[in-house]
């Protein structure tokens, strides 16, 4: 059985000009953890982040995220994910993960 890709997700792209984020591609992905949440310290409060990997499908126009990860993030269920892995599987162009940690 082939994987499930049912999750819509907005990849965005920060704008050059006004530093807002324009949504570039809206795909499905498959979601899963990538690894235990960490914890952090932060004013006194303790905060979550969540790390998230996005499975897609591939196509050209994601390979420019490999090279400028900083100005792409993915939002899924109204949650940004900053983009910090980018994996095409031996560069078989299947599919790519997109390794995201909420702000």
């Amino acid at each position: 059985m082939g994987k499930l890709f049912d999750r819509p997700i907005t990849i965005q792209k920060t704008s050059e000009l006004t530093e807002d984020w324009d949504d570039v591609y809206k795909v499905h992905a498959s979601i899963n953890k990538a690894k235990a949440n960490s914890e952090y310290l932060s004013a006194g409060a303790v905060q979550g982040k969540v790390n998230l990997v996005f499975e897609v499908r591939f196509f050209k126009n994601l390979e420019a995220i490999s090279c400028d990860m900083q100005s792409y993030r993915v939002v899924y269920n109204g949650t940004p994910y900053n983009i910090i892995g980018y994996d095409d599987y031996k560069l078989l162009h299947k599919t790519v993960k997109l390794l995201g940690v909420s702000y």
